[in-house]
């Protein structure tokens, strides 16, 4: 059977969430700037960093533990689907981690409230996210390289 000849083609708008040039896109204005910090900082060393259509990873080990940090690191843009695309994100990535492995997410620092927001009307599932899948950071990458790093739990109780 030959589907092509009745096939619509894709909704471009739809795709370009999903490119891998967002992705980069992502790392370059996020991921690199809390990658310099945690440089900075000396208690994880960058293992790498892995961009596909789908997600965008940076995997770092502890200097003197042998337990890694998997960043899920999400670019710019003030939508709900942005963060409820990294949570998905994260449930995705845990499937393949060690018991010893944690897992944090990375904002643009803009995206701050919506977090904030988003956690404080979903505490119980917040809290689940932190005991079941090893959730323990959240970053939030300002434009002047600052990170702001939050405990998981203590989103809860920022003010958004």
């Amino acid at each position: 059977m030959n589907f092509s000849s009745n096939t619509k083609p894709l909704n471009r708008r739809w795709m370009t969430s999903f490119r891998k040039d967002k992705k980069m896109d992502d790392y370059v204005l996020v991921g690199e700037p809390l990658m310099a910090w945690f440089a900075s900082r000396a208690e994880w060393k960058k293992l790498g960093v892995r961009c596909t259509a789908i997600e965008c990873i940076s995997i770092l080990r502890h200097a003197k533990n042998k337990k890694k940090l998997f960043v899920v690191i999400r670019g710019k843009g003030g939508e709900f689907s942005n963060f409820a695309e990294a949570l998905g994100e994260l449930l995705f990535l845990t499937d393949r981690l060690s018991d010893a492995d944690i897992v944090g997410i990375a904002f643009p620092a803009e995206m701050k409230p919506l977090v904030v927001n988003q956690a404080q009307n979903m505490p119980a599932n917040w809290k689940r996210l932190a005991a079941h899948f090893r959730c323990q950071h959240v970053f939030f990458v300002h434009d002047s390289d600052n990170v702001e790093n939050i405990g998981w739990n203590a989103i809860l109780k920022e003010k958004a």
